[in-house]
């Protein structure tokens, strides 16, 4: 006598159509997750690009203030009658509110003077630079270059042993052994200022 052929005891393995739906949705959600994410990475990395290159800017404005006073003439005064508190080859001025600091300066591979200076205008600190020469008169700063865009200040003060801090427009007797200058600029949140501080001779 036959045998009955024996049922399967299992049934045909596989996914139904909505496990198969479920794990599209979830891939779906994962992978948004993911540009999100690869989205902030890529913004933030151009972020501290923009940070970075603003800082450089500002550290090569500073260092060039700095580089300047430091090759400062500071022999005797060109003209008679010229003040005490700082170097006869400084000079500070006011522009519009701010500011202007004037330099007869070495140029840097020796031998001949330049009149350097810095002027703030409406679009930023800009720095003029004058034809070197061997004796004066030295002639007019007319080469200008914008260091710096957004600047709406730019201060100067001097530092009389003893004294403090002192408006070098004012007049006084004694010699400075340094000079602030300070740079006001507009943030993106709030008004910024960046100092350097110069030891003078």
């Amino acid at each position: 006598m036959m045998q009955p052929r024996c049922r399967r005891s299992a049934r045909q393995q596989g996914f139904t159509l909505i496990e198969v739906l479920i794990a599209i949705a979830l891939m779906a959600v994962v992978s948004l997750l993911s540009w999100q994410g690869l989205e902030h990475v890529s913004s933030a990395r151009d972020w501290l690009g923009e940070q970075s290159q603003d800082q450089a800017m500002v550290l090569r404005t500073l260092g060039q203030v700095e580089r300047d006073l430091n090759r400062a003439y500071t022999g005797a005064p060109a003209t008679a009658g010229a003040g005490t508190l700082l170097p006869p080859g400084i000079h500070v001025a006011q522009s519009a509110g701010a500011a202007l600091l004037d330099i007869v300066r070495a140029t840097p591979d020796g031998g001949l003077w330049q009149r350097v200076t810095w002027r703030l205008r409406p679009d930023g600190l800009w720095r003029y630079s004058g034809v070197p020469a061997a004796r004066y008169p030295l002639p007019e700063p007319a080469e200008g270059a914008l260091l710096m865009p957004g600047v709406t200040g730019l201060g100067v003060r001097a530092w009389v042993p003893g004294r403090g801090w002192r408006d070098p427009l004012q007049p006084e007797t004694a010699r400075a052994s340094g000079l602030e200058v300070a740079i006001d600029r507009r943030g993106p949140g709030q008004p910024e200022r960046y100092t350097r501080i110069v030891v003078l001779p």
